[in-house]
């Protein structure tokens, strides 16, 4: 397999099988038609998985106990 370089956020080598290819859109808001969309970066899937639960929960999952700082 060739090597798409690595990834932007861990540094680890790519190959077709690993890539994620992470994506920009812009939408108006009077009839939410797409703009346009283009390739920001590529990522492994271990960092989109994390970049995915980072974004859909950004202070912990709620039913998971978080430690205490004191």
């Amino acid at each position: 397999m060739a090597s798409l370089g690595p990834c932007s956020r861990c540094g680890e080598r790519l190959t077709t099988a690993t890539a994620v290819e992470v994506r920009r859109e812009y939408r108006a808001l009077s009839d939410l038609s797409r703009f346009r969309t283009w390739r920001e970066r590529l990522v492994c899937r271990a960092c989109a998985f994390d970049e995915a639960e980072q974004h859909d929960h950004p202070h912990g999952r709620p039913d998971v106990e978080q430690g205490r700082l004191l």
